[in-house]
């Protein structure tokens, strides 16, 4: 089998990084970084989330989300509820104070996808989408496949 000496993982890693990079500089001023905008963004759309939920949404383990979670809570972003039926449970919701920064957030992704996709045309965007999109699912079964043939618990599933 002949090796691929690059492959469409190197463009990919590229890509993230380069895009954490970018809401890194551009949160600066609201004390936020890429990590947390994702968790901000998915609380806001999902109020009342738990931390359990973020955790399988984004597939991240769940000492990334309790701290990112945190700092969202220090900032002033978040505030965390108990649930009354179930005390260990936790509700996410944003603040008042998020409002500013979450649609401050949209702003830079919808500019962020402009810019990086600006030499394609509207047919070859909805290409790269979609087939991002089915490489994401498929990554997600395989992993799913060998998470079961361990015996461990692992929904993943792509999402932003």
């Amino acid at each position: 089998m002949t090796r691929q000496s690059i492959t469409f993982l190197k463009y990919i890693s590229i890509i993230q990084r380069n895009t954490n990079r970018y809401f890194d500089l551009s949160l600066e001023s609201d004390q936020i970084g890429s990590g947390q905008q994702f968790f901000l963004l998915r609380i806001h759309e999902n109020k009342g989330i738990t931390m359990n939920d973020l955790a399988q949404m984004g597939s991240f383990d769940k000492g990334t989300v309790t701290k990112a979670v945190q700092k969202l809570i220090e900032q002033g972003y978040v505030r965390m509820t108990v649930d009354k039926q179930d005390k260990r449970v936790r509700h996410l919701y944003t603040t008042e104070q998020a409002k500013q920064v979450v649609e401050h957030i949209y702003e830079l992704r919808d500019t962020w996808n402009d810019q990086i996709t600006a030499a394609l045309t509207p047919d070859e965007r909805q290409t790269v989408f979609a087939l991002l999109e089915r490489m994401a699912q498929g990554s997600c079964a395989v992993l799913n496949s060998l998470s079961e043939s361990k015996g461990e618990e692992n929904e993943n599933e792509p999402n932003e």
